[in-house]
């Protein structure tokens, strides 16, 4: 792990959460430890959520059991779905509980595609879309029967530098959201804590997970 110090990122972080509605508190410590995870994990972890995505939303008849659970196994997928995610996979295809949670995972893929060069991050809790959706898992992402390693193989993945800066701006926007959880006026008018911070939340999720070496799970979510 190493430490970085995000003084001057800082100040143009401020600027983009000014311009946006957002309010962080200005004690946030800008000094972190931080380590950039293989590409390989973090390539795995976006197509284990595309596994869990075909599952509940595709129909059986277009895409059998055996195709998903094969593609999860044959690119070694199982040490990135969490205890709670596996659950997906013992539902019918189809139920409707499951319809209803799996949004959450679009906003935890969007980072990890944007890493390998998919649409970029908006300081925003703008829930994805459905055209979006399907362009990320059904267009950017490897198809049911390709190799993983040999998807990345050809990817311009981002530096460093700008995952712990788009890390460092999700952190300061989950604190505003936070703030607004709480009462206090830090997130844009219209801007729902719950619903639209959310998205915000899962998207920091995914960004510091990446610059860390613990379980998805384990992630520090702090602010």
């Amino acid at each position: 792990m190493t430490s970085v110090n995000l003084v001057e990122e800082r100040k143009e972080i401020q600027k983009i959460c000014i311009e946006n509605g957002f309010q962080y508190a200005s004690s946030l410590p800008w000094i972190k430890e931080i380590g950039l995870r293989p590409k390989l994990e973090i390539a795995k972890r976006l197509h284990a959520i595309k596994a869990l995505v075909l599952w509940v939303l595709v129909n059986p008849e277009d895409l059998p059991d055996k195709k998903i659970l094969n593609f999860i196994d044959n690119n070694d997928l199982n040490d990135f779905i969490t205890e709670d995610e596996m659950q997906y996979l013992s539902t019918a295809r189809g139920d409707q509980n499951a319809i209803n949670s799996i949004g959450w995972k679009f906003e935890n893929a969007l980072p990890l595609a944007w890493f390998f060069g998919f649409s970029e991050l908006l300081p925003s809790g703008e829930m994805m879309n459905g055209e979006t959706a399907r362009s990320l898992f059904f267009e950017f992402c490897a198809k049911i029967d390709d190799s993983i390693e040999e998807w990345m193989s050809n990817k311009q993945t981002k530096s460093e530098k700008e995952i712990i800066f788009q890390e460092d701006l999700f952190y300061c926007l989950h604190n505003a959201v936070r703030s607004a959880q709480l009462g206090n006026k830090t997130v844009p008018e219209n801007f729902d804590p719950i619903g639209n911070g959310g998205v915000i939340h899962e998207k920091r999720h995914s960004l510091t997970w990446m610059l860390s070496d613990v379980n998805w799970e384990d992630t520090d979510l702090s602010t």
